[in-house]
């Protein structure tokens, strides 16, 4: 998978000017990691529930806030900002009125996903 990612951060990063290049390349394998570690978190979080038991022995039971969905929206922060990052440094300009070209580079990072899974 790693090499996969070189690829594909290279092919995605083919038009940044070279002086930028090679940390574009590193930004874009950095923010295609997340991706996969985002879609991994949803199939795990997807089978467990927001709140979850606790019993740390000696008689304290109850319940609390299931850990993973703070692990998730950090990395879904993370994951935006390296995105948006990504997208300046690949010279992708957003409208006033939205994000059409964020969500064009969004929807396009389904379908590949979509098609690897398939």
């Amino acid at each position: 998978m790693v090499s996969d990612n070189r690829e594909r951060a290279e092919a995605i990063c083919a038009g940044v000017p070279e002086t930028l290049r090679d940390r574009a390349i590193e930004l874009a394998e950095n923010v295609l990691w997340m991706e996969a570690k985002l879609a991994e978190a949803r199939k795990a979080i997807g089978k467990s529930s927001v709140a979850i038991p606790y019993d740390n022995g000696g008689g304290q039971r109850g319940i609390r806030k299931n850990p993973a969905f703070d692990g998730y929206n950090s990395l879904m922060s993370s994951y935006t900002k390296a995105l948006k990052q990504l997208c300046e440094m690949l010279g992708v300009q957003s409208d006033e009125d939205g994000d059409d070209d964020l969500d064009a580079i969004i929807a396009a990072s389904a379908k590949t996903r979509k098609a690897r899974a398939d």
